[in-house]
Parts: C-alpha cells; structure tokens; sequence
C-alpha cells in the first residue's frame, strides 16, 4: 500500500511548493483535485517539471465539461513531462453542478461514462479512437511521442459504474470512503468483474482527510 497526499492550492507555485514538500517528507504520491479553482492538468504539468521524483495524479477531473480526445490530449501531453509518472482520475461530477452550473445533461450517467471511456483509453494508450455512442463520438489519433500510456482511475462507488470500471479502467479513486464499504463493497464487485473480464486487478485509491493532533486522546 502507498501512501500519497493531497491538497488544493491556489496558486501554481503553491502546487510545486507542496509537491515539493511532500516528497520530501517520503510521501509517495501528489493528487489535485479540479473543483473550481486551478486546472489541475495544467499545474500538475508544472508540477511534473519541476519535481522530478513524486508520483501525480488528479481526484478527480469532471468529464462532462471536457470532450475525451481533448482530456486525453491534455493527459498525454503531461505524462510526456512527467516521464510516466501520472495516474488520471476522472468523475461525472454531480448533476447539480453538470446541469445546474454548466447547462449539460446529467442523464444516463452509466452511458456517458462508457462512452467516454471508449473513447478516452484507446487514446491514452496511444491508438487511435473509432467510436460513435449516442451522445459522444470520436475518431481521431493523437501525435504525441515519448507519452507513455496514462492509467486512468474512475471515481465509481455503485455496481454499475464498478462494472465499467473494472473492464475499462484501470482502479478506482474514492473520497471518504470508509474501510467498511471498501472491504464489503467496493473491493469485492471491481475485482469480480475484471476478473470476469480477463484483467488484472484494479487499483483502489481512497482519499481521507485527516487531522493531525499531539492531543493523545
């Protein structure tokens, strides 16, 4: 088991500042997360230059507002910088902000994110995408040399999205998940069903917060 470290500063510097620091305290991975602030793609692209040891990752990137051949592009030009480094995770968000905030269809969740993924891994691992869904298409190849494949977590909790998942991706990124869950829930349907599949088993990385205290009770 790994453990990595998260933050959501407000500034590129800050970014590198704290990538920075967290390495050097042993920490094994630096996640972003992209809410409303910073795009988490582009400083972690600075991040990646500039810290050259740590492993990245974003938790997570909406995919509803970005077309998959443009994220993967975005991915892959990172991974190019980061030499390997980086691990993608993507979510749907939810629909108050999808269809509240950005004026787009929140329907058939499920569908959307099959479709994305249909598009978006054939392109992060370097192949062209030949795809029509009924709401997203693709069929493009991207030009960019020396970028290593890029994993890609989805944040997925329900049967369904587990499903898709662990036949697509390659794990799961949780928040506040608890062991309970992961251990009942979680770990036994995503591994199930990319063994049904023929694939190897998923990552699960559950994000925590935490408090750190010299209070000992």
């Amino acid at each position: 088991m790994e453990i990595g470290i998260f933050s959501q500063p407000d500034t590129v510097d800050k970014a590198v500042e704290h990538a920075k620091l967290f390495s050097d305290a042993g920490f094994g991975s630096y996640w972003m997360p992209q809410i409303f602030g910073l795009d988490t793609l582009t400083a972690l692209t600075v991040v990646a230059r500039e810290v050259p040891k740590v492993r990245l990752g974003t938790a997570v990137v909406p995919t509803y507002p970005r077309h998959p051949a443009m994220l993967a592009a975005q991915a892959r030009t990172l991974q190019q910088v980061a030499d390997g480094r980086f691990t993608l995770g993507i979510g749907l968000s939810h629909q108050m902000v999808i269809e509240g905030m950005f004026g787009m269809t929140f329907e058939k969740p499920v569908r959307h994110l099959r479709e994305y993924l249909s598009i978006l891994m054939p392109l992060l691992n370097g192949e062209a995408a030949d795809f029509n869904g009924e709401t997203l298409h693709g069929h493009l190849g991207l030009e960019i040399p020396d970028s290593t494949p890029v994993d890609t977590l989805v944040a997925a909790l329900g049967t369904q999205m587990l499903n898709v998942t662990a036949r697509m991706a390659q794990g799961t990124a949780t928040w506040m998940t608890g062991p309970t869950t992961i251990g009942s829930h979680i770990a036994p349907t995503i591994n199930k069903a990319a063994a049904e599949a023929g694939r190897p088993a998923p990552r699960i990385v559950c994000a925590l917060p935490v408090c750190v205290t010299d209070d000992e009770a």
